[in-house]
């Protein structure tokens, strides 16, 4: 009977300790998942690795080039050395060890730094016996290396090796991602720089009038003074060069001419807009030049008026071909970004289903088989136990899977899967959320990439009411008109000051406001935030179904 017992005991303890390692991976992918700073995912790999394995020390290196691997965060080197080591790199090309990991792809463990030949010594890690580091792959080649560290010879185990190689996967993606982020961080940098040189140019336009000859002539971007009628009455030498034709053929005709069939009537609202009111409007078309070319132009006009009357217009065109690359180019670099993240979502949630769902309903299964075939009422008494605790982990791992890619959302669509995360948001928060759906037909598909981005929209915008806006009465609306799908959350909130929040936001990197922005602008629409401290928060996504000028 003790020999059961015992027996009994330490089957309890090692489904304890396996529940633990689960939940700690868990937590990890979810932890993993929440930030874009590449920094903190690499400080949050170290936290969560050192709860699987009992490390006295712990790196991460990063791949520099094509052998270089530079040591990118550090934990506990200080308290065997008294300081923080420097910077560190390793070449695999002259490293054995990192050179067999890599050609291998798989974790390598160094029982005893002393007996081995190919270990290299740095300073700072004077204290390393026992040591193991585990690839991060991504799309098949390593990315880098994690390692952990022990004074003691012959410490780490087959099982620390195996825990430790359970993040792999998840960190790489992680890491992949954060370094992407980081990409995009510079290129937006960079378009926010020529931007800002464009308004300096501008003003500094503006504030020398008294050179205004000079400046006309040798502008780098097209001038052109027309009349009420819309025929140009002088344009300047890079007006000549951007179109192909010369003034002579410029002046006297009129604007139409030369703009894009389509853009005629966006030109011409525009012009109207002009005459009702003063003030400077600023539009983008696209020129056709002699040669049958389109360029598209950013115009810059305003009213000239003389004793008070209206009697012309004067405008700026400037070339915005490089820009609009730019833009494009940083469009798709978000929307791969969010793509990779979706994917990695559904492979996530579809192995929690096939995989540890079925290894889980097994177990369940043999539990059943042993109980009923027990009599003991007290073993009895345990398996029961253990049926709950994996009933417990199956919902876990449901609710999980379906928190990472909700399959209504790809079988049914965005309607059905709103509906759905409402009510079952609505019930775990115990608040009251109001649904509408404007829409002709409550099964219209629209693209996987505008589905997706609303319903994360609409997913964030109610995390967030439930963290900070202390509301009562929530409000989640859709509608379609000709031209756009239209998503609004609404709630009665304490509210916030957004552009204090936006700045904020910028600093930190965290995925709430900017994950907003950024799945709206990857599916090619836009959002308005619109807040007021103790007046409650409206966010409105929305995307437009057609171009229309």
């Amino acid at each position: 009977m003790k020999t059961n017992t015992a027996e009994s005991n330490g089957r309890l303890s090692r489904e304890k300790a396996s529940r633990q390692d689960a939940e700690i991976l868990r937590d990890a992918n979810i932890a993993l998942t929440e930030n874009l700073s590449l920094e903190k995912v690499l400080e949050t790999l170290l936290d969560f690795l050192s709860k699987l394995v009992p490390y006295d020390s712990a790196n991460v290196m990063l791949r520099n080039g094509d052998s270089q691997f530079v040591v990118s965060a550090l934990r506990s080197y200080e308290e065997f050395q008294g300081e923080t080591p420097r910077f560190i790199a390793f070449d695999a090309k002259t490293n054995p060890i990192l050179q067999h990991l890599c050609l291998t792809k798989q974790s390598v463990v160094v029982p005893d730094t002393h007996r081995e030949t190919g270990w290299q010594w740095v300073n700072g890690a004077g204290h390393v016996r026992n040591w193991f580091g585990v690839p991060l792959l991504a799309s098949g080649k390593v990315i880098g290396v994690y390692s952990v560290d022990k004074a003691e010879p012959f410490f780490f185990q087959e099982e620390h090796v195996r825990l430790a190689e359970k993040l792999a996967a998840r960190a790489a993606s992680a890491i992949r991602n954060a370094q992407l982020f980081e990409q995009t961080q510079h290129h937006v940098a960079e378009l926010e720089e020529r931007i800002a040189e464009r308004k300096r140019a501008e003003a500094a336009l503006r504030e020398s009038e008294e050179r205004y000859r000079e400046l006309f002539e040798n502008a780098r971007d097209a001038i052109y003074v027309h009349d009420l009628e819309g025929n140009y009455m002088s344009v300047n030498r890079a007006a000549e060069q951007l179109s192909g034709y010369t003034r002579d053929e410029i002046v006297g005709h009129n604007f139409v001419e030369f703009v894009a069939e389509e853009h005629v009537r966006h030109v011409r609202k525009s012009f109207c807009a002009k005459l009702a009111e003063q003030g400077a409007t600023s539009y983008e078309v696209d020129v056709i030049a002699k040669d049958g070319r389109r360029i598209p132009v950013e115009v810059s006009s305003r009213a000239i008026y003389e004793n008070g009357l209206l009697v012309g217009v004067q405008g700026m065109a400037r070339d915005i071909t490089e820009r609009k690359v730019a833009q494009d180019a940083l469009q798709m670099f978000s929307r791969q970004l969010i793509e990779a993240q979706e994917d990695e979502r559904r492979r996530i949630a579809r192995e929690l289903h096939d995989q540890i769902g079925q290894v889980l309903t097994a177990i369940k299964m043999n539990l059943h088989t042993v109980q009923q075939d027990c009599n003991s009422m007290e073993a009895g008494s345990h398996i029961k136990d253990n049926i709950d605790a994996v009933d417990e982990a199956l919902r876990l791992v449901r609710d999980l899977s379906i928190d990472l890619r909700p399959p209504l959302l790809d079988d049914l669509g965005l309607v059905t899967a709103l509906r759905w995360y409402v009510d079952r948001y609505a019930k775990r928060t115990g608040l009251n959320v109001d649904v509408v759906i404007k829409l002709a037909d409550e099964n219209e598909r629209f693209s996987r990439e505008v589905e997706t981005a609303c319903f994360r929209i609409a997913q964030e915008a109610l995390t967030n009411i439930v963290r900070h806006a202390q509301a009562s009465q929530i409000l989640v609306y859709v509608a379609k008109d000709e031209n756009s799908l239209t998503l609004s959350v609404k709630d009665d909130g304490v509210g916030f000051d957004v552009e204090s929040l936006r700045k904020r936001a910028k600093r930190v990197a965290t995925l709430g406001l900017i994950s907003m922005q950024e799945r709206a602008h990857a599916a090619g629409g836009a959002i308005d935030i619109n807040s007021v401290p103790s007046e409650g928060t409206e966010i409105r996504f929305k995307f437009p179904l057609e171009y229309e000028l």
